[in-house]
């Protein structure tokens, strides 16, 4: 019994903070870059701290910087991450089941530190953790410890961006792969469709509308027709499904 005990209150709140040493090591050079970057497209080195902490999601903060310095609208940046980081509410319903009896204030703080990389160390790790509160604390420290790191080491590479003259050649084509790597990791043939849909529609509205917002009516209508299909199909494959039943 006492062993069992200890092993609970080991893994606890500093348990999860060392656990993300991990992410922190990995965060170190991509915050300092993000830093580094943003203060050389015009914002301050607090701003860009600023950003890594209320937003604090690293590929969508590279787009939104690029985006902003290349005139896009606020409402394009945000409609823009806001595709991107649509995966975080897959992630989020993943991770509810370990928290049963969560509170709103639990949820809030938890979800605000769900990233990518957290997401896995946490659903390695939680599995192996007794008990919701110890589970809470875990999870708030390696969220708080990964989160503690990218926000620092923002701020570094915005000091170091803004006092030393460095330079990088090719950010331009670096986010565009960036970009196309993320958007074919979420594809599959439910959404494919959906894509090459929008690919159409921008490069129509391209030719027809002049500015940005080409972009954002490409998106907005190729997600509104491909979300109207889906509902349609569901119907007919409940029905196939129906059918392929055995009867008794």
């Amino acid at each position: 019994m006492n062993q069992r005990v200890s092993r609970e209150v080991k893994k606890g709140f500093a348990f999860g903070l060392r656990q993300s040493l991990t992410i922190a090591i990995g965060y170190a050079p991509v915050a300092v870059t993000f830093g580094i970057l943003a203060t050389q497209f015009g914002l301050t080195f607090w701003e860009a701290g600023l950003m890594s902490f209320l937003v604090y999601a690293g590929a969508a903060q590279f787009i939104a910087i690029a985006m902003l310095h290349q005139g896009a609208t606020v409402g394009m940046v945000g409609l823009t991450t806001l595709i991107l980081n649509s995966r975080h509410l897959l992630m989020s319903m993943s991770v509810v089941p370990n928290f049963p009896n969560r509170t709103l204030p639990w949820s809030l703080g938890l979800a605000q530190g769900l990233t990518d990389e957290t997401f896995v160390l946490n659903t390695r790790v939680l599995k192996d953790v007794d008990g919701e509160s110890n589970r809470r604390r875990v999870m708030l420290g390696i969220n708080l410890g990964a989160f503690v790191s990218w926000f620092v080491f923002t701020i570094l590479g915005g000091v170091i961006g803004k006092w030393l003259p460095v330079q990088f050649s090719g950010f331009q084509f670096a986010l565009l792969a960036l970009f196309i790597i993320l958007t074919i990791s979420s594809l599959s043939k439910k959404n494919l469709m959906t894509y090459l849909l929008a690919a159409l529609l921008a490069i129509v509205f391209k030719l027809l509308i002049p500015g940005k917002v080409y972009l954002l009516l490409s998106v907005t209508l190729a997600a509104g027709i491909g979300a109207w299909w889906r509902r349609r199909e569901l119907p007919l494959q409940n029905e196939q499904q129906k059918g392929q039943m055995p009867k008794l």
